[in-house]
């Protein structure tokens, strides 16, 4: 038990207050951060309360709440100094992108300069391109089976397919008459529940057009619809015969005017459409392999419905039925394969 000092609950008791908002009193310790600095070559001296200086001259500045004192330098600093308690992924991608920031990884020992890592191991995620590429073979092979030069017709490179059956291991298995599943339908579910989602940029907007309406005028301008939305377009077998959904999901390769398309941004962040631009490239390519030029592939349309912000009964039911709808033509056409009897 510490010794209590009366005075300072005296000082406190009963006595108006004068204070600064939550924070503003506290000091920022940039030890470690000089001392990684140091490993990396760059002997940082203090100049300001918020700023160091570098070797060669120039000034990095950490965001602080605190007003700086009124004789402090007014110049700013060639350098923004980020050293968080913990370093995100975003902010090594803004550091990589961006060289006027000076990111310092006080636990792991990495820095991030000029942009460019100067310190540390770079433990970098490998690229996502491979990733995308196996699974839209998955998707190619989940439930017809195809021969290894038609996976090169449908848009890949030998080398991007031969790294992809490579991926995906003993999921996989050649036959006399190609490659196929070696579990009947056993690629339907791994590519519907473990693909790790489209990535890239998505924003969300809002029109008073009936959603049918909606989709066709994305449709014109090149997107691809998904989702349970799709169960309402021509040629594909209604997901039962439920409402639409409140939110429409489109696929997109280009920027679209949405404006000129009768959309503004959705503010609600309830109702709505959802513009995808995603970082996975194959998702057209599997779309146009199936045959669709107005939505994306079936599997891709049963994993928007798994990935829904709000999944609702509807929204369930609908996935188990696309599931089981892809299960079924991957047993029907295994047996056609391999002439079985039905």
């Amino acid at each position: 038990m510490g010794l209590r000092l009366e005075w300072v609950a005296a000082a406190y008791a009963g006595r108006p207050r004068i204070t600064m908002p939550y924070g503003l009193g506290d000091t920022t310790d940039l030890t470690d951060t000089l001392t990684v600095l140091k490993l990396a070559g760059l002997r940082a001296v203090v100049e300001t309360h918020d700023t160091i200086r570098l070797p060669d001259g120039r000034r990095a500045r950490f965001p602080t709440l605190t007003q700086r004192p009124r004789n402090d330098d007014p110049t700013d600093a060639e350098l923004l100094l980020l050293a968080p308690r913990t370093v995100t992924a975003t902010q090594i991608a803004l550091a990589e992108q961006t060289a006027t920031v000076l990111l310092v990884d006080v636990d792991r020992r990495r820095v991030w300069i000029d942009g460019s890592q100067a310190l540390g191991t770079k433990e970098r995620w490998k690229d996502a391109a491979p990733i995308y590429v196996t699974f839209a073979v998955a998707r190619l092979l989940a439930v017809n089976g195809s021969t290894f030069d038609k996976l090169v017709q449908a848009g890949l490179t030998a080398g991007q397919v031969d790294d992809a059956l490579a991926r995906l291991g003993k999921r996989v298995h050649r036959t006399d008459i190609g490659w196929e599943s070696r579990q009947v339908g056993g690629l339907v579910d791994f590519a519907i529940a473990c693909y790790p989602g489209p990535g890239g940029v998505r924003t969300r907007w809002t029109s008073d057009l009936p959603l049918a309406e909606q989709a066709e005028r994305l449709i014109g301008a090149g997107c691809r619809i998904s989702g349970r939305a799709i169960s309402a377009r021509p040629g594909y077998p209604a997901i039962s015969r439920r409402e639409m959904p409140y939110r429409l999901v489109a696929f997109t390769e280009e920027e679209v005017d949405m404006a000129a398309l009768g959309f503004e941004p959705d503010t609600i962040g309830f109702a709505g459409t959802e513009l995808i631009r995603p970082a996975d490239p194959a998702i057209f390519l599997t779309a146009a392999a199936a045959g669709y030029t107005d939505r994306t592939d079936d599997i891709i349309t049963a994993n928007t419905i798994l990935r829904a912000d709000f999944r609702n009964a509807d929204d369930t039911a609908s996935l188990e039925e696309v599931r089981n709808r892809l299960q079924f033509l991957a047993d029907i056409d295994y047996d056609l394969r391999h002439n079985l009897p039905n």
